[in-house]
């Protein structure tokens, strides 16, 4: 694909400066988000401060952990496998059925694994609510673990 034409070019600058996003103004006009970025004022990059890098990189690492959370609960079912709470997925939790068995802690390692290894880590465990957890821990809570 050749240069674009000063119509198109300006019909990509409006579209894009009325607040919609590269990847969507490029499939919107059929060109790459390159393209779209060699054609648009991009804000500049803004030089971060030690705190700022720190903080983002921190979001990051959060943001990260929430969906790999979330995408964890819903492989497992969605709801604690014992009482069925399903409420707060901060109160739900990954129990390993076999602790020998136990190659990494989701909730220390799960973060920064990739998903298949993840995967494999969850089949062996049940997701339970942190009740139910404590109570499998106390050996008063074997319904279906």
């Amino acid at each position: 694909m050749g240069k674009l034409s000063k119509e198109l070019v300006e019909k990509i600058r409006c579209y894009y400066d009325e607040g919609n996003s590269c990847q969507k103004t490029a499939t919107k006009f059929g060109v790459g988000k390159t393209t779209v970025r060699s054609y648009v004022d991009i804000r500049p990059n803004k030089v971060l401060t030690d705190k700022e890098r720190k903080k983002r990189s921190v979001e990051s690492v959060q943001k990260r952990r929430r969906k790999i959370k979330q995408m964890a609960i819903d492989y497992k079912g969605g709801c604690c496998q014992s009482c069925g709470y399903d409420k707060c997925n901060g109160a739900l939790e990954f129990h390993h059925i076999d602790p020998t068995q136990k190659d990494f802690s989701l909730s220390s390692k799960g973060h920064c694994t990739s998903w298949d290894k993840v995967k494999k880590e969850l089949d062996k465990c049940v997701l339970v609510c942190a009740n139910c957890h404590r109570e499998i821990h106390e050996n008063l809570n074997v319904k279906k673990t």
